[in-house]
């Protein structure tokens, strides 16, 4: 670890810390990273001031455009102000959104040329042994609670894994995706012996982690990696050998994980079932019949930055309305005793309770089969304030097109750049894709697990790519 830290000055040196300490904590605790945030922007000054003597990076300076684009997502949010009625909440939107702001800012102002390829390193894998020792403390806990006090295997998936300590299992595939992505590159890279097995071990390590907490976006993005993986092997560093070789280990573990976790593999089938099915749904999709009006009369400057939830609400309650006119207020009582004692999640018995119940109240079974899984998430929604689960269109309703297309920019300007520069750089690009397919099922910028990931890995692959002409080992 010394060798790591030889040869920089002081601030170089704190910089380079708490960065490592930034990704070791976001799995623990997104507060903890939030304070390295701001300790990473106060020693960028700092070492701006005193180190530096106000003399910046050239070479960072010539890509300044690119950071000003990133950073105007949180201006447009801060012009959103002035057009939005409920304040307070606007207010901290825009406080939580500060890292689109922050990282730009520190990765303009600190001259990173002291970060080499090894530092880098370091930093990624400071992001892969965060991910390995939160799995490990949730699975050695979930494992005495199976050994000594009788629990079931359902101690060994999502939110039973993480009893100890939770975090929504779609942020933890992205930190995992992510750790992956660094870990095969290792692999395959110029390292030694030992740098590819102990890479090759925790890639093992990470694709379980991954299984187990079963995020369906996070379960088809792994997927997703390992064909780009194979492309990667295959086409590009033209290894077509163990490009096929990998290939078929890759076939083999996808099948092996559909064996050996069922229970993983069926939350992406029961959610495929439940939207060819007649009687049910999926809850992302009644929520955006839900804020569809929304979206169509506001598209062009959004509802304000603090008025998403609210007028996603009565956009909720007003598409109730509709489905309680099809089913009838007294039945629609009926159902509202049934989730309130019991809840909200579509059940066989309920719908078959229900439809016997409808001609009481003079309604067609049919009916009642038709809309009840929409009636029963539409209430989730309303009751729990429930976001768009999507980050376009979260986006969209709040600050309009011009935010969806600053939101775009993070991932048009790096490809505009590889093909201008003719460089291609397939960890960031991994980056950007699983980011981008993750933001379609979560609002991963509406809370810090996302916004901090993002911004600063963003940011550093982004300097990593195109900040310097050669980056030293």
């Amino acid at each position: 670890m010394n060798y790591i830290f030889k040869g920089l000055k002081p601030f170089q040196k704190a910089e380079l810390l708490i960065m490592m300490l930034l990704v070791i904590a976001l799995p623990f605790s997104w507060l903890a990273a939030q304070y390295f945030e701001v300790a990473l922007l106060v020693c960028a000054v700092l070492k701006l001031v005193f180190e530096q003597k106000f003399k910046m990076n050239e070479d960072q300076l010539k890509l300044k455009w690119a950071y000003f684009i990133f950073a105007l997502t949180w201006v447009i949010y801060l012009v959103g102000m002035i057009y939005t009625d409920n304040t307070s909440v606007g207010w901290a939107q825009v406080s939580k959104k500060l890292g689109f702001l922050v990282f730009p800012a520190i990765f303009v102002i600190s001259d990173m040329s002291y970060i080499t390829k090894n530092r880098f390193k370091a930093i990624a894998n400071a992001l892969v042994l965060g991910c390995i020792l939160f799995f490990f403390m949730n699975l050695f806990y979930a494992i005495y609670d199976v050994v000594f006090n009788g629990a079931g295997s359902e101690r060994f998936f999502d939110q039973g894994l993480m009893k100890l300590y939770y975090v929504h299992h779609s942020y933890l595939s992205m930190y995992a995706g992510l750790g992956m992505m660094f870990c095969f590159m290792e692999i395959f890279g110029d390292g030694n012996r030992k740098v590819k097995i102990f890479n090759g071990i925790a890639y093992i390590i990470l694709v379980v982690f991954t299984i187990l907490i079963r995020s369906r976006a996070g379960l088809i993005c792994m997927v997703l990696l390992f064909i780009l993986q194979w492309i990667w092997l295959t086409f590009i560093m033209k290894k077509k050998k163990i490009g096929w070789a990998m290939g078929g280990v890759f076939v083999l573990a996808v099948a092996g994980a559909i064996i050996a976790f069922p229970q993983s593999m069926e939350r992406i089938t029961n959610t495929i079932s439940d939207i060819k099915s007649e009687h049910s749904s999926d809850h992302r999709l009644v929520q955006f019949k839900g804020y569809k009006a929304v979206l169509e009369e506001n598209w062009l400057w959004g509802v304000g930055t603090g008025d998403r939830t609210e007028v996603t609400q009565e956009s909720y309650k007003k598409y109730k309305t509709k489905i309680v006119e099809k089913i009838t207020p007294k039945m629609a009582a009926v159902i509202d005793e049934v989730i309130d004692n019991q809840y909200y999640e579509p059940d066989y018995t309920m719908r078959r309770d229900m439809m016997a119940k409808a001609p009481k109240y003079g309604v067609e079974p049919d009916t009642i089969g038709k809309y009840l899984v929409e009636y029963q998430f539409i209430r989730f929604a309303i009751d729990n304030e429930i976001n768009a689960h999507n980050m376009y269109f979260d986006t969209l309703i709040s600050v309009g097109i011009i935010g969806v297309l600053l939101l775009l920019a993070y991932f048009i300007v790096p490809l505009v750049l590889w093909i201008k520069r003719k460089k291609f750089d397939m960890l960031y690009f991994s980056f950007l894709l699983m980011m981008g397919f993750n933001a379609l099922f979560e609002s991963i910028f509406e809370v810090q697990l996302g916004i901090i990931f993002f911004c600063f890995f963003n940011s550093l692959l982004f300097y990593m790519s195109f900040g310097t002409k050669t980056i030293k080992k």
